[in-house]
């Protein structure tokens, strides 16, 4: 066993700023296609990170409060007890961002609180649209995921049914449909943020590393939130219609 350089959970010593958190090494990237893995390195932090960006129509204040919850989230590669802290951090973020984006709905006395908490705004922004199952990804990524399940179950039927040792099929067998979408994804959320932003609020001993989920979920409820700048989109769709060509 290595023997360990300093307490993680103590003042890092000034000698060892620069050292990764010893729990962070625990962690490997592995290959399934080659057979292979590696150690995770800070560069695949800083990549994760990268994927989560908040549009230019997000007012700067809320934009720069993210900004350190993704730096939080990449600074845990040093100190490991920052995931909760960037979990927080982006829990906040995201009541700021729908305090900002309901300010008008507030002061005309649309909630009972004069200051309403996360769960009245995040519930007020389900119900009038403004956050749809649509703009996440895990949601998509759930349709494809029961499609491919459905697809599977049929299969192993007709192979039973045919007496058949073997069956295939490819990606063209694989349709998502309205069944394979009906979760309803921004209810669950509405219900379980505000749970785990006011265990934060209140202290806990939470230290898991779970601070990538939410920082992709608030990412993309404030993408929701705020238009993005039509200059933006055009660009986007000039840039597809190139690659496409």
């Amino acid at each position: 066993m290595t023997e360990q350089k300093f307490n993680p959970d103590g003042l890092r010593p000034a000698d060892y700023v620069g050292e990764p958190d010893p729990r962070t090494l625990m962690f490997v990237r592995v290959d399934f296609e080659a057979g292979t893995s590696r150690p995770v390195e800070i560069d695949d932090q800083h990549d994760q990170m990268s994927a989560y960006v908040l549009h230019a129509g997000v007012p700067p204040d809320i934009a720069v409060q993210f900004e350190t919850a993704r730096n939080l989230y990449l600074y845990a590669w040093f100190v490991y007890r920052f995931y909760p802290v960037a979990e927080h951090q982006s829990l906040a973020c995201l009541e700021l961002a729908l305090r900002e984006r309901l300010k008008d709905d507030i002061r005309t006395g649309k909630f009972k609180q004069k200051r309403p908490t996360l769960q009245p705004l995040l519930q007020y922004a389900v119900d009038q649209g403004l956050i749809r199952n649509g703009g996440f990804s895990t949601w998509r990524n759930r349709g494809e995921i029961n499609s491919r399940h459905r697809v599977e179950l049929e299969k192993t039927r007709e192979a039973s049914e045919r007496n058949l040792d073997t069956i295939s099929w490819d990606e063209s067998d694989i349709e998502i449909t309205a069944d394979d979408l009906d979760w309803d994804y921004v209810k669950m959320l509405s219900e379980v943020l505000p749970k785990l932003r006011n265990e934060y609020a209140h202290g806990t001993k939470n230290l898991q590393a779970t601070a990538l989920w939410f920082i992709q979920i608030v990412c993309e409820i404030i993408n929701q939130l705020f238009e993005a700048p039509v200059e933006a989109a055009e660009v986007r769709s000039v840039n597809s219609g190139l690659q496409r060509g």
